[in-house]
């Protein structure tokens, strides 16, 4: 049972350590860290440019094509009330 306690302990001092006894690190950053950032983000620039442009023509053409259908229907519909009203 009491290994079960000591565990905890363990990790929790551990950590004090790594917090409490530290050496400061002087850093330096790459100048062409940019450069890196600069080729992660272009490619996810373009992509959602793409996107965007693709949504707009994926919305133009359901649009067109449910404006079709919705007339294809009224037509068939009052085709439909005209030959009862013929009867």
């Amino acid at each position: 049972m009491k290994h079960h306690r000591t565990v905890p302990t363990a990790v929790v001092l551990c950590f004090l350590c790594l917090v409490f006894i530290t050496t400061p690190a002087y850093a330096y950053v790459d100048p062409n860290a940019s450069g890196l950032v600069s080729q992660i983000l272009t490619p996810l620039l373009i992509a959602a440019a793409g996107v965007t442009f693709l949504r707009k023509q994926v919305g133009v053409a359901l649009a067109g094509c449910r404006g079709a259908c919705a007339n294809e229907l009224m037509s068939r519909a009052s085709g439909i009330t005209s030959r009862r009203r013929m009867r």
